[in-house]
């Protein structure tokens, strides 16, 4: 296991030989550490493209609760807002789940759904409750005041928005090297730091 403060701590333990660790901006840190990690996340994701198994692990997927649904006053719907930024990948599979605590989950839809199916038995979605994404939105199809929940949950990938700096990420220990090393060379180029030929990132 590891933290967004730990993969900082090994960063800065490297800068510390080339420069003062005060003149490290710490926003600008972390969100350096976020990039490249969504950036490696979608790496990997189109790697295991190439192995016939194209899967995000489980270990990153992580499941936010309490997201209020609000009401669209100009659209007529209910939606609720994306808790985080998300990793951008293919299918959709950065959302794993939408739908309430403890029942079933939504069927997700595409955006302009109702639009193509008006008046097909498939837009009915059989009756389930659906969702559409529309910028950082997720709009409901099928949800009313006879079925309206307060709040529903969202299993996403990585929502670093939502992760604190010491909460626990669970992600491999060759990827928190890959971060490191991506991060540090960043700072080596934007700094004039010279480039450290010896990789001592791992503790």
């Amino acid at each position: 296991m590891t933290s967004k403060s730990k993969i900082a701590e090994q960063i800065l333990r490297r800068l510390a030989k080339y420069s003062d660790e005060a003149s490290v901006d710490e926003r600008e840190l972390m969100l350096s550490i976020h990039q490249s990690l969504a950036s490696l996340l979608r790496v990997r994701f189109f790697e295991s493209k190439n192995i016939d198994f194209q899967e995000v692990d489980g270990s990153v997927y992580y499941t936010i609760n309490d997201n209020l649904v609000l009401q669209d006053n100009i659209k007529k719907e209910y939606y609720t807002n994306i808790p985080s930024s998300t990793i951008s990948l293919p299918y959709g599979v950065d959302l794993k789940r939408v739908g309430t605590p403890q029942g079933r989950g939504f069927v997700e839809a595409q955006n302009g759904f109702k639009d193509l199916y008006a008046g097909l038995a498939s837009c009915s979605l059989e009756n389930n409750t659906g969702y559409y994404r529309e910028g950082s939105r997720l709009y409901f199809i099928n949800m009313d005041v006879t079925n309206l929940p307060e709040n529903v949950s969202i299993t996403m990938t990585l929502p670093l928005d939502k992760i604190d700096e010491d909460d626990e990420l669970n992600i491999p220990a060759d990827m928190v090297e890959q971060v490191v090393e991506q991060v540090f060379e960043k700072y080596v180029k934007t700094s004039s730091i010279p480039a450290d030929e010896e990789n001592n990132s791992i503790d």
